[in-house]
């Protein structure tokens, strides 16, 4: 099966080599055609204006999404995220896709470097970072599509704090978990 993996730097898997980011590991897992179209520092906007370029081109038979985080790090708020969402899910369902929503892993604000901190208030944008996964889950009921939860106790306080570079990006073992969750929450091929 092709699948395409949509997102920002947690699927582009910023900070580590190709081979050893969640989507290659996935692909050798699994052995499907999984193509890795996450772009560091992207928007849930940013998705949606490539989304033709980058899905409906590439005619996959699943669509994986993963975005928002950005949207909030930037504006302080997920009402544009939830939007841009919403329409990649409508575009995606239209093309007679299959759709799974990532629900990223935490973040820990005490382990971001300085320029990081400086950018946004990380602990109050707490909040409104669990709203908007708790809307996820919502819209994959409503929309009876599936979702990948990447909030794995593995990755809980205080031995989670071990597996991420910089308390945004995880690193290969890290990594080598999301695959697994990945993997894992795949429907089944039908024969």
């Amino acid at each position: 099966m092709k699948i395409v993996c949509l997102g920002d730097s947690l699927t582009y898997g910023y900070g580590v080599p190709r081979r050893d980011c969640w989507v290659s590991l996935a692909a050798e897992m699994t052995g499907h055609t999984i193509v890795n179209k996450g772009v560091n520092g992207d928007t849930a906007g940013g998705m949606l204006a490539r989304f033709r370029r980058d899905v409906a081109e590439e005619a996959p038979r699943l669509l994986f999404v993963m975005g928002g985080g950005n949207d909030i790090l930037f504006s302080g708020t997920d009402a544009q995220a939830r939007a841009d969402m919403a329409a990649l899910v409508h575009q995606a369902l239209a093309l007679g896709l299959k759709v799974l929503l990532g629900l990223p892993a935490p973040v820990y604000p005490s382990l971001l470097p300085a320029p990081w901190r400086e950018l946004a208030d990380f602990q109050a944008l707490e909040p409104v970072r669990a709203a908007y996964r708790d809307w996820l889950i919502r819209s994959a009921r409503v929309f009876r599509i599936g979702t990948v939860d990447f909030s794995l106790p593995a990755f809980a306080p205080p031995r989670g704090e071990a597996l991420y570079l910089d308390g945004l990006h995880l690193g290969r073992e890290g990594h080598r978990l999301m695959a697994a969750a990945f993997a894992a929450a795949l429907p089944p091929v039908p024969v």
